[in-house]
């Protein structure tokens, strides 16, 4: 076939490849092989195009696994062929291609599995055939609660993306702006994620004009609704125009040559941001985790904070930041229960929360069948189980729907706009005022200062390669952590030699991410229909978390949260697997077709302290397609974490066989140095030698600039960062507003 009618492989390559996924996953008594189900129609297809770049490595490969047999793969015997799947699994086929970021055999099941059980519309997955064989029903509009019971047989037909009506796929794009036009703005915002749109808000509501320039496309917020494939984190359609170019390496320590990290999570990099694909777990913190340090000295000596930790108190209270959760969670629409501290037996929100002035906009998300059993093992286990607080409509709100419990949601847009994003609340109204520009297509590549050093503006990169100069009155960087921290290392002049804000050598310093080892748990013969619902439908438990328990006879500080999720699609879940079953041939098969509607995870977010061995920079081998060095992770789990981890697992296992598991199995302690809960590299603290930016996110060395997001963090609570990062970017549009050289501004109507 031709590389006209999408295929890449030659005749004799396509048939070593046929044989190896029919060996990787062959048919059974009730379920047909994987070419059958068109996963080597799919790779072909994909070859031909988003996968051409790894043309080269596949014809590598499998002239590598048909040289392996003296007949050929393809007439090997199936023993003969296991085996040789197995050396290729182990690295020891001779003529592999060498790959220091991962393995061919990684990138090779991962495609399988998207052939298996993705979308049809990509060419696999023939005639649902791949989705019939676990029970999942695909692209629905939505389920009622009562398919989420326990053992309810879901009977719907599959359904693709491409059947779903028009109303539940794109409406109009935002208005954006090819260029800013004339004059300077008061505020120059660099990022139109979640900080950078809902700070435009904030500041053009009290009369501020403001210019945001965002490295990508503008989009809707409903893009790749309901498509696994697209929103996986493996392909990261959305962050295509940036960060899949410019992946960050990753060593736990100083002297390792780093890796990339490939196959971690992505971040995306167009309109909107990571509000697009968050999950929408919206916690606030917790009163003592702004005062971590101290009130760990207080209740447990100096002698306990763990060798080479750089915890620190944060530069504010929760009662600082308590009025802006509220302006958050309003501008959102955050559902829940608040909790009853007075009375934690009868609460039904979480008994541990902070003091609130209002309780949450909607009631919580349903309460899942499976949510009810992990609720009443905890329960059971003495715990206090409650609906994690989420910015999912279940009620309609400010003319948005309420959520549809469909399955897509954590890394997807929302086909009903019920999950709150950048474009479906602050960016519309901001925009109405006129008062707000957006420039797409615009990646800066530095931050300008005058002669006193103050910023000025920033210089940027068009999408066709002109290079232009956006000034602003005030200029913030509100990007991710790892944007953030370059764009300051990036940025020198005589002044600043080692970077913007880093006089003190303290950018970079103090990098946390979150790590997940979750307990995963299959309970024989019981359908959970996890597949319905979004994540953030969970129960969770927060005994666990930060020092809400005596850790006086512990060999660790600080805890973290477990929860039970919903949202369990089949090509992530088909590389969920225990320890003693192989990653192909028939074991793999069956146990993922009997298991994928019956195994829970039991999710663990710990909390990650600060180390001085973990930082970002720049990594002095590795750029992107421009030349510009990427971000360079040096990140390693601490002992306190790992005795934490093993301390939360062991609570998991008993809660998951509380609820019936019959088999346990453990995620690994290090999951890894990308997480969306990335955090810290700009610290912010009152004193310039132990931090980068103060409480508003003014830089110390560096007047007129501002540096706003997950990288301002100092500790990394066991609770989603979303709402915190929000909150702090509010409070320092006050702080922007408030010095805006002194002048009056007139406060436009909401």
């Amino acid at each position: 076939m031709t590389k006209d009618m999408q295929r890449a492989l030659a005749p004799a390559e396509r048939a070593v490849l046929e044989a190896l996924f029919d060996t990787m996953f062959p048919g059974g008594e009730n379920n047909p092989g994987a070419v059958e189900i068109g996963a080597a129609d799919y790779l072909d297809k994909a070859l031909a195009n988003v996968y051409a770049h790894h043309l080269i490595e596949y014809r590598d490969v499998l002239a590598a696994i048909d040289a392996a047999s003296p007949d050929g793969f393809v007439r090997a015997s199936a023993e003969t062929r296991l085996d040789i799947i197995a050396r290729f699994e182990r690295g020891e086929l001779a003529g592999l291609p060498e790959n220091r970021d991962r393995t061919s055999f990684d990138l090779i099941w991962r495609h399988l599995r998207e052939g298996l059980f993705s979308d049809p519309v990509h060419g696999g997955n023939r005639d649902f055939a791949g989705w019939r064989a676990v029970g999942f029903p695909g692209a629905q509009f939505g389920y009622r609660a009562e398919e989420q019971a326990l053992n309810h047989k879901v009977e719907r037909a599959p359904q693709s993306v491409i059947d779903l009506p028009e109303s539940a796929r794109l409406l109009g794009t935002p208005a954006v702006h090819e260029s800013a036009g004339e004059g300077e703005p008061d505020v120059l915002i660099v990022g139109g994620g979640a900080v950078g749109g809902f700070l435009a808000h904030k500041l053009v509501r009290q009369g501020l004009n403001v210019v945001i320039l965002e490295a990508g496309p503008a989009r809707t917020g409903r893009e790749r609704s309901m498509d696994e494939i697209l929103a996986t984190a493996f392909r990261n359609e959305g962050g295509a125009v940036k960060f899949n170019d410019e992946v960050p390496t990753w060593r736990t320590r100083p002297g390792e040559r780093a890796r990339r990290a490939v196959m971690s999570q992505g971040l995306e990099t167009a309109l909107g941001g990571n509000s697009i694909a968050w999950g929408a777990v919206a916690m606030r913190f917790y009163e003592e985790d702004f005062r971590i340090r101290s009130a760990t000295i207080a209740r447990y000596g100096e002698d306990r904070i763990p060798v080479g930790s750089t915890m620190a108190d944060w530069p504010m209270s929760y009662d600082n930041l308590a009025p802006y959760y509220d302006e958050a969670e309003d501008l959102l629409g955050v559902s829940g229960h608040a909790g009853n501290r007075a009375d934690p037996a009868r609460s039904r929100g979480n008994p541990f929360e902070a003091p609130r002035s209002r309780p949450y906009a909607m009631p919580a998300l349903h309460t899942s069948g499976l949510g009810q059993l992990f609720a009443d093992a905890a329960k059971a286990e003495g715990y206090h189980p409650f609906p994690l607080p989420a910015a999912i409509n279940t009620t309609p709100y400010r003319g948005r729907h309420a959520c549809t419990y469909c399955s897509f949601c954590s890394r997807f847009g929302c086909h009903v706009d019920a999950k709150a994003s950048a474009q479906n609340t602050v960016l519309p109204a901001a925009l109405e005022t006129g008062r707000l520009k957006i420039v797409t297509g615009a990646r800066v590549m530095d931050i300008v200062t005058d002669d006193s050093g103050r910023a000025v503006g920033v210089r940027y990169r068009t999408s066709n390669g002109d290079m232009k100069f956006q000034g602003g009155g005030t200029v913030v960087v509100a990007t991710y952590a790892f944007e953030n921290t370059r764009l300051l290392l990036l940025s020198k002049d005589r002044r600043h030699g080692r970077g913007l804000g880093n006089e003190t050598g303290q950018v970079g310093l103090h990098y946390m991410t979150r790590q997940q080892p979750s307990v995963y748990a299959f309970f024989e013969g019981l359908a959970l229909n996890r597949f319905i619902g979004p994540t953030a439908q969970a129960m969770a438990i927060a005994d666990l978390t930060g020092d809400h328990f005596d850790h006086t006879d512990l060999d660790f500080i600080r805890g973290g949260r477990i929860a039970a999720f919903n949202q369990y699609l089949p090509v992530e879940a088909s590389g969920i697997l225990p320890p003693d079953v192989p990653r192909f041939g028939k074991a793999w098969r069956d146990f993922f077709l009997k298991s994928y509607n019956s195994t829970s995870m039991l999710f663990i977010d710990p909390e990650i302290l600060p180390y001085e061995n973990n930082r970002l920079d720049l990594d002095p081998d590795v750029t992107d397609s421009l030349g510009r060095p990427v971000v360079r992770i040096t990140f390693d789990i601490g002992d306190n974490e790992r005795k934490l981890m093993q301390f939360l697992q062991d609570r998991a296992e008993r809660i998951a066989k509380r609820m019936g598991a019959t088999r346990t199995w453990r995620r690994q302690f290090l999951t890894g140095p990308i997480s969306t809960h990335d955090v810290g590299g700009t610290r912010m603290g009152h004193d310039p030698e132990t931090s980068v930016v103060d409480g508003f996110g003014r830089v110390h060395d560096t007047p007129g600039l501002v540096v706003l997001g997950g990288s301002n963090f100092v500790s990394l609570p066991a609770v989603n960062p979303a709402l915190t990062i929000l909150a702090l970017a509010l409070r320092a549009g006050d702080g922007v507003v408030s010095q805006g050289a002194g002048q009056q501004v007139e406060a436009v109507p909401a």
